[in-house]
């Protein structure tokens, strides 16, 4: 049997959270067009439009009953239609893109509103040839490690996804601020907490100046929305423990003297289940904006 629209009768279907970040992030449809059906125990679905929509939300994913585009019908769970890609509805005539470096947001301008939500954040990843011995340590040490890929953060608790859109000219903006430079990291460090201690590798050995440039930049613009509070301390965290010596030693065998090119800073998040992922990447000294999912 076959289904219109989706070969299989619907065997493979994509879920509702899929279907709504391709809707959201792909520059060839135009969201504010689009209208969900949500389930309503012992009512009528009631439509709601897909920007008001907060993944991670009151409303879980599988309230999703069906997906509209101009009032046409291009997903249902029941049925397993999937017609998103192929129907017309819903479509930009030009496909929409991030806003270039010369229409961010002027360098005065802040971010004025309060929502904060802990699954997103602006931080600092390090390029994939450098993970292996991080990730080796952080695998055995770090109760996050499934949760964060390694990082430096600069703003956590950062803008809910709805809201990216309008938090990306003014992340270009702090990012043109601040040219591309080349960091150590070098040195295990430690913060001491009340019941463990956190091990980390120091960014910073270079020169800390770079880091804390771009840490102010950006809280410049988002005030309201610090990493932590007192002084910015660029750290990666290798791990948490309660013998600090023992894996700072582990620590100081395996990562030696590394050096690299920090010429991004990365706006993350986590949708439903799956870890905090890079979406977009902000190029130093230019604000250019590099789409990653």
């Amino acid at each position: 049997m076959e289904v219109a629209g989706v070969p299989n009768g619907g065997v493979g279907v994509r879920t509702s959270d899929e279907i709504y970040h391709r809707i959201r992030w792909d520059p060839r449809f135009d969201p504010e067009r689009f209208v969900l059906g949500i389930n309503v125990r012992g009512a009528a679905p009631e439509r709601m439009p897909l920007l008001s929509f907060v993944p991670g939300g009151d409303i879980p994913w599988h309230r999703i009953l069906f997906i509209e585009a101009d009032g046409e019908l291009v997903w249902d769970r029941e049925t397993g239609l999937d017609r998103v890609d192929s129907a017309r509805a819903g479509r930009v005539p030009e496909p929409r893109g991030l806003r270039t470096p010369a229409e961010a947001a002027p360098a005065g301008r802040s971010y004025g509103r309060t929502a904060r939500t802990a699954r997103t954040a602006v931080a600092w990843v390090p390029p994939r040839d450098l993970w292996p011995p991080i990730q080796e340590i952080r695998r055995e040490h770090d109760p996050r490690f499934l949760r964060w890929p390694p990082h430096v953060t600069f703003l956590f608790a950062f803008v809910p996804e709805t809201e990216f859109e309008d938090a990306e000219p003014l992340l270009a903006a702090a990012a043109a601020e601040i040219a591309p430079f080349t960091a150590r990291l070098y040195g295990v460090r430690t913060f001491r907490h009340r019941s463990a201690v956190t091990v980390w590798l120091d960014p910073a050995a270079a020169g800390a100046e770079p880091w804390i440039g771009l840490h102010g930049a950006l809280e410049r613009r988002f005030p309201r929305r610090k990493a932590r509070t007192g002084p910015f301390i660029p750290h990666l965290t290798l791990g948490r423990t309660r013998d600090p010596d023992r894996l700072a030693d582990v620590c100081r065998a395996r990562l030696g003297d590394m050096s690299v090119r920090v010429g991004e800073v990365h706006l993350l998040s986590r949708q439903g289940a799956e870890p905090m992922r890079p979406r977009v990447a902000f190029a130093l000294g230019t604000g250019e904006p590099r789409r990653l999912d």
